[in-house]
């Protein structure tokens, strides 16, 4: 067992929940998204969709605490992260592309998400940059 992977898992299966919780809290409560993402149609469907989505962030931030407790056993889940964080930047730029996000509201946001994608990766992928760097 490597323990720095381990370390390196663990920092990022607790960096995902708390950034997942701040994420939660613009769905959960129209006003701030008003403040973070300039939304202010808050209709019946976008407070559905909202709900929806801060459901499945509620659920994969528990996911992420699960796997903080056995870190390498859970590896797999730091691939699967990475994933959604691409879906969730590939949403974002569309969105931004389709006018209904200014771009310089989401930079703070693009860059939060491409360190998490640096901490999930290189989490993940650990050993093989290892040998990597040590060629």
């Amino acid at each position: 067992m490597d323990v720095r992977q381990e370390r390196l898992l663990r920092v990022a299966f607790l960096a995902g929940p708390v950034t997942d919780a701040a994420a939660l809290v613009p769905m959960l409560f129209p006003f701030l998204a008003g403040l973070v993402w300039g939304f202010h149609d808050v209709s019946g469907s976008y407070r559905f969709a909202m709900g929806y989505c801060a459901a499945l962030m509620l659920g994969w931030t528990a996911l992420l605490i699960w796997a903080y407790r056995r870190p390498m056993k859970s590896r797999a889940v730091a691939a699967l992260t990475a994933l959604v964080l691409y879906g969730l930047v590939l949403t974002e730029i569309l969105a931004v592309l389709s006018g209904a996000l200014e771009a310089s509201r989401m930079v703070p946001t693009w860059c939060l998400q491409a360190a998490l994608l640096a901490l999930f990766a290189s989490a993940y992928h650990y050993p093989s940059l290892r040998r990597w760097v040590a060629a």
